[in-house]
């Protein structure tokens, strides 16, 4: 098979120009693109009136298992504590943490949903051997700053006696109480707008300079230059 090297230099000739002149039309559709940018601002303003950016409430409480005992007995603990991690949205461990939030008017099944849904979660778990935690981290998660720190000191007290009745000793224990809370926004609104504009503007370009590079049409002397058939005729030269 011969190989025509000037067919393939015309080639790559050909596709820089058509990057080249696609770069051309791009910059000739400049209003549009400025115009879809701000159309992405005001999407974005839009967007944040209807959704809104929401700000979520966390509290921490630190579990340990510590057993003043034999290395075996504190090894068991930490199994227990890793293993049965699931118990936290039992119904023994939401009715015992309600019975100290009866006053908030919070109940076991309350409790009990915000687990399912992931609001209070154990972090740090493991059922794996070979990377049981000894230390687990119970957060609440909370649209609102009320109750977050009762509710974190609850549960965590009420899944380690949970699991200190199921073992028969005081294994496990809260050694750190939720102490404050913090939140997060969801999103800010200043990168809501930015991300909103920054992808009208990628996009708007991206489609703009497809279509021009894709284009049959031509715009550049060279590209008629590489398609004889296009040239009509000569015009003389003339100062």
């Amino acid at each position: 098979m011969n190989v025509d090297v000037r067919e393939l230099e015309m080639a790559d000739y050909d596709l820089f120009e058509n990057i080249k002149t696609a770069l051309y039309r791009l910059w000739k559709f400049k209003l549009v693109v400025v115009l879809m940018t701000l159309v992405g601002l005001l999407a974005s303003l839009v967007y944040i009136s209807i959704v809104g950016i929401s700000v979520q409430y966390r509290s921490y409480a630190t579990i340990y298992s510590m057993v003043y005992g034999s290395y075996e007995d504190s090894t068991d603990g930490v199994k227990v504590m890793n293993t049965y991690a699931s118990l936290l949205g039992s119904s023994n461990v939401c009715e015992r943490a309600a019975v100290s939030l009866q006053d908030e008017g919070i109940t076991g099944t309350m409790l009990k949903n915000m687990v399912s849904g992931g609001r209070i979660y154990l972090s740090g778990a493991s059922s794996d051997s070979k990377s049981y935690g000894y230390r687990l981290a119970l957060v609440t998660v909370s649209d609102s700053p009320e109750y977050v720190e009762e509710i974190s000191n609850a549960m965590s007290r009420a899944f380690a006696d949970e699991i200190n009745d199921l073992l028969g000793t005081k294994t496990v224990q809260v050694v750190d109480d939720a102490n404050g809370v913090s939140s997060a926004k969801s999103m800010s609104a200043t990168l809501c707008i930015a991300l909103f504009g920054a992808v009208a503007f990628i996009l708007t370009c991206m489609v703009i300079f497809i279509k021009e590079f894709l284009s049959s049409r031509v715009y550049s002397v060279a590209q008629c230059e590489s398609r004889k058939e296009l040239i009509l005729g000569m015009i003389p030269y003339r100062k």
